[in-house]
C-alpha cells in the first residue's frame, strides 16, 4: 500500500482552501452574484426567428423598443432568451413588434417572476440547509461522536463557500437549478466524508499514543481507490450535461461539477485533518514529549540488544543442560581418562 502523509501536510491543505475561499469572498463582496430572474423580479422572453441572426442584432432590436438593459443569451440553435425588467402587456407587445419587424419572430413565450418568488426560493433553501445540518449533527454524533459531526459540518460549509465563490468569480447566472444543485452537492460531500470516517472509526483501536494521524492516513489510503472511482464516475455524466445539455441543465451541471470536485477535496484534505488534530489533543492519543510520529509501532533499542547480549550464555546453558541430561540418564558415553 502506498503511503502519503496527508495529515503531516494539513496546513498546506488548509492554506489552499483558505486562499480559494478568500478570493471567492472578495469577488462576492465586490462583484456579487449574477442573480437570474428567479431571484429578481422581471420578464423573460424565449423567442425563435425566421432567419439566422445573432445576439447583437436581438439586443439592438430590444434597445429600439426602449430596453437597452436587456440581457440576451443563446439557448439553442436559432433560439434566444431575452431577460428584461418587469413589463406590462403593452410593453411586451412593443418588444415583440420590434423583433418581428427587424428579425422575424416565428415562436415566442413570456414568463414573469414577481419580487417575492426569489425570496421564497432563498428562504426555502436556507431552511433545507439548516434542517439537513441539524439532522447530520444528530446522526453523525450518535453514530460516531460529536467531533466527527463538527468536522463533517465544516467540510460542508467549505464546499458551499467554494461553490458560491466560484459562481461569483466566473459570473455565471444563479438560477433555481443552481439551488437544487447546491443541495445535491451537500449530499454528495456528506457521503464521501462518511465513507472515510467510517473506516477511521473501524481502525481507531489500532491507533497508539501519538499515532492517531498515522491511523487516519492509513484509513484514507484504504478507501482512496473507492473515492477516486466514485468521483470520476459521477463527474463523467455531469461533464456530458455541461457540454451537451440545454441551458437549464448546463446551470445544474456547472454547480455539480464545482461542488463534487470540492466535496472530494474537502473529505480528504479538510474533514480528516480537522478530526485528526482534534483527536490528537485527547490524552490517550497525545504524543509523549520528544516523541516523533512514525508509521508503525516502535521497539525500544534495549529490547533489541538484550537477546544478543545473553545469546552466548543461553547457548552455553543449553549445551550444559544437554550434557547433564546424558550423564544422569546413563546414556551418555563416559569421558576417557587421559
Amino acid at each position: 500500500m502506498m503511503h502519503f502523509d496527508f495529515m503531516g501536510r494539513k496546513y498546506l491543505w488548509f492554506t489552499i482552501s483558505g486562499v480559494v475561499i478568500l478570493v471567492g469572498l472578495i469577488s462576492l463582496f465586490t462583484r456579487g452574484l449574477n442573480l437570474g430572474i428567479d431571484f429578481e423580479s422581471g420578464s423573460r422572453l424565449v423567442v425563435s426567428f425566421s432567419r439566422d441572426t445573432n445576439v447583437d442584432e436581438v439586443r439592438a432590436s430590444s434597445e429600439k423598443a426602449g430596453f437597452g438593459d436587456a440581457v440576451v443569451q443563446t439557448i439553442g440553435e436559432g433560439r434566444y432568451q431575452v431577460t428584461l425588467p418587469s413589463l406590462s402587456p403593452e410593453q411586451e407587445a412593443t418588444v415583440i413588434t420590434n423583433l418581428s419587424t427587424d428579425v422575424g419572430v416565428t415562436d415566442r413565450s413570456w414568463s414573469s417572476v414577481g419580487p417575492t418568488f426569489g425570496r421564497q426560493v432563498v428562504n426555502s433553501m436556507l431552511k433545507a440547509i439548516v434542517i439537513s445540518w441539524l439532522i447530520i449533527i444528530i446522526y453523525v454524533g450518535f453514530r460516531f461522536e460529536y467531533k466527527f459531526a463538527v468536522a463533517t459540518i465544516v467540510a460542508l460549509i467549505h464546499d458551499l463557500a467554494v461553490t458560491v465563490g466560484v459562481y461569483s468569480i466566473v459570473g455565471r447566472e444563479v438560477t433555481t437549478a443552481t439551488v437544487a444543485a447546491v443541495l445535491t452537492i451537500l449530499g454528495y460531500s456528506l457521503y464521501d466524508t462518511i465513507i472515510i470516517f467510517d473506516r477511521v472509526r473501524e481502525n481507531t483501536p489500532r491507533a497508539r499514543r501519538g499515532g492517531y494521524a498515522d491511523m487516519v492516513n492509513e484509513s484514507i489510503w484504504e478507501v482512496m481507490t473507492r473515492s477516486i472511482i466514485t468521483t470520476l464516475l459521477t463527474l463523467l455524466p455531469v461533464i456530458c450535461l455541461l457540454l451537451f445539455g440545454g441551458e437549464t441543465l448546463k446551470d445544474f451541471a456547472f454547480a455539480l461539477l464545482v461542488g463534487i470536485a470540492s466535496g472530494a477535496y474537502s473529505s480528504i484534505f479538510v474533514a480528516a485533518p480537522l478530526l485528526s488534530m482534534w483527536k490528537e489533543r485527547e490524552p490517550r492519543y497525545r504524543a509523549k514529549p520528544g516523541a516523533a510520529r512514525g508509521t508503525g509501532p516502535k521497539t525500544a533499542p534495549d529490547a533489541k540488544a538484550a537477546p544478543q547480549k545473553g545469546s552466548a550464555k543461553g547457548a552455553g546453558a543449553v549445551r550444559s543442560g544437554k550434557g547433564k541430561g546424558k550423564g544422569k540418564g546413563g546414556k551418555g558415553r563416559p569421558a576417557k581418562a587421559r
